[in-house]
């Protein structure tokens, strides 16, 4: 401490006890006279650096406004992190509102524990707190009052969709319900028993639905050698081959096998949602058969039949080797028969009938009569008349259509009914393959089905839900973010 600052100090210090005896009520004035002269004594900057400490200091502890002081609950349809948006449906409403968000926006779960803007998906329902001048979101939480059902496989969709089972609960479900499936929205009749879903939804209402593990589709090519045999898809299909089939399969890796008559084969597939994938089973071959089985429908029934010379008895079927063979059948009162047939490896009907001769006839007759080979299979044709008590399906046309995997023809069609639940599958050249899931009622009816217009391939999908930036619109009104509307409900007649 300098010489000069003590001096000062002290002369001070006599003229405030000076003045305060004289004149008590100048004592204040005094002490700011003497801080005068203490900073006149000494250093300005100290004081100058206090006074702005605790300017700044005041400033910090100041409280920061509420701005987001508007609230909503909503089911998210999309996230645009590009545009940095936030679009969602009102709890209830059909309508599409939009707010920004930014760095300082919050996101928790129902439990208030962070989340980031990418684990929000379409489907969940959120409470927002927002600014409606800015049209900016603030706080986003999960709604906490609301269920989330995860991993659901095993459930089915009643009474027209109003219903849902889960389990051995039964859900209503909201009129206004949301289905997204790979960032696109559907009808729920576009839900499959194969899928795997997220149900969110207040107290028994099912709000919105969400498709984690969609369907896709396998179709095989060259399965001439495996007509009439299995196919196993994992543990997911088994089924009977027949001709012309598309199998409806959970997206996933499958080890497939294949089986019939000498044949056991395996092959590995990928199935991705809403593609096809096909299996060329051309290079599987049938083994060469040594034996036909031969059945007999021989009029009269007191006929003698012989192969190759020998009697037979044509009450009962005979393998015979592959080749061609001599038959005969005579019977008292009818003119004979012998023919030849070739035994392909095939089950095969042999038919003949003879006919009956009068005593002149039967002289004429002796010199034996050949008649063309029967040994054919008459075809199971399948009348293109409308059946009674069938399938209708009217559109859209020119569709060919599998119910259960199996080909039924192509729009317009018509097939008979068969009662249950049943996944119908549409699938055309150039646009994509669809699937829906319908109810077959015992009710000797008529079942009509319209179907709306299939999407073309290569068309820009609803799954990007990307559209160029809209000008965000208050929540309350529609934003100008456009997405198509959920696939309408198929027409339906009884």
């Amino acid at each position: 401490m300098s010489k000069v600052f003590v001096v000062c100090y002290i002369k001070a210090l006599k003229a405030v006890f000076w003045m305060f005896f004289k004149n008590g009520k100048k004592f204040l004035i005094l002490i700011l006279a003497a801080g005068l002269l203490l900073s006149g004594c000494g250093s300005m900057k100290g004081l100058a650096k206090d006074a702005d400490f605790n300017s700044n200091y005041a400033n910090t502890d100041e409280d920061t406004e509420d701005i987001y002081v508007s609230g909503v609950r909503g089911i998210i349809r999309l996230i645009d992190t590009e545009n940095m948006l936030i679009d969602f449906y009102e709890l209830g409403s059909a309508e599409i509102k939009s707010l920004y968000y930014d760095g300082t926006t919050t996101i928790a779960d129902r439990f208030g524990q962070p989340l980031s803007m990418v684990q929000l998906l379409p489907g969940d329902m959120v409470s927002i707190a927002y600014n409606s001048p800015l049209s900016k979101a603030g706080r986003i939480t999960m709604m906490e009052d609301a269920f989330s059902y995860s991993d659901i496989t095993k459930y089915s969709v009643e009474n027209n969709g109003t219903q849902m089972s889960i389990g051995e609960d039964i859900f209503s479900v909201d009129p206004n319900v949301h289905i997204f499936s790979d960032g696109t929205e559907i009808g729920i009749d576009r839900l499959i028993s194969k899928d795997g879903l997220t149900v969110q939804g207040i107290g028994h209402n099912i709000c919105s639905i969400r498709v984690d593990d969609g369907h896709g589709y396998l179709e095989l090519s060259g399965e001439d050698a495996l007509i009439g045999g299995w196919i196993e898809i994992g543990q997911t299909v088994i089924s009977q081959i027949s001709e012309n089939m598309l199998f409806t399969v959970p997206e996933g890796t499958y080890t497939v096998r294949l089986t019939n008559t000498g044949i056991e084969e395996y092959r590995e597939v990928t199935i991705t949602r809403n593609e096809i994938f096909t299996l060329d089973l051309s290079g599987i071959k049938s083994p060469e058969p040594e034996k036909g089985v031969i059945s007999f429908d021989i009029n009269p029934s007191t006929a003698v039949t012989e192969i190759d010379g020998k009697v037979i008895d044509t009450a009962f079927r005979i393998k015979l080797p592959i080749g061609v063979h001599e038959i005969r059948v005579s019977a008292t009162g009818y003119s004979s028969v012998m023919q030849y047939f070739e035994v392909t490896g095939e089950n095969q009907t042999i038919s003949i009938d003879l006919e009956k001769i009068t005593a002149e006839e039967a002289v004429e007759s002796a010199q034996t009569q050949t008649e063309s080979p029967t040994g054919s299979v008459s075809g199971n044709s399948l009348s293109k008349d409308q059946y009674y008590n069938s399938i209708i399906i009217d559109s859209p046309r020119d569709a060919d259509v599998y119910e259960d995997n199996v080909y039924k023809g192509r729009i317009p069609v018509s097939y008979k009914k068969t009662t249950g639940t049943h996944t119908l599958t549409l699938r055309r050249p150039g646009y994509r393959t669809v699937s829906y899931t319908v109810t077959v009622y015992d009710d000797g009816k008529d079942q009509k089905y319209a179907f709306p217009d299939m999407i073309p391939d290569g068309s820009v999908s609803g799954n990007s839900l990307s559209t160029p930036t809209p000008t965000p619109t208050p929540t309350g009104s529609v934003s100008g973010n456009s997405l198509s509307s959920a696939t309408p409900t198929p027409t339906i007649t009884p």
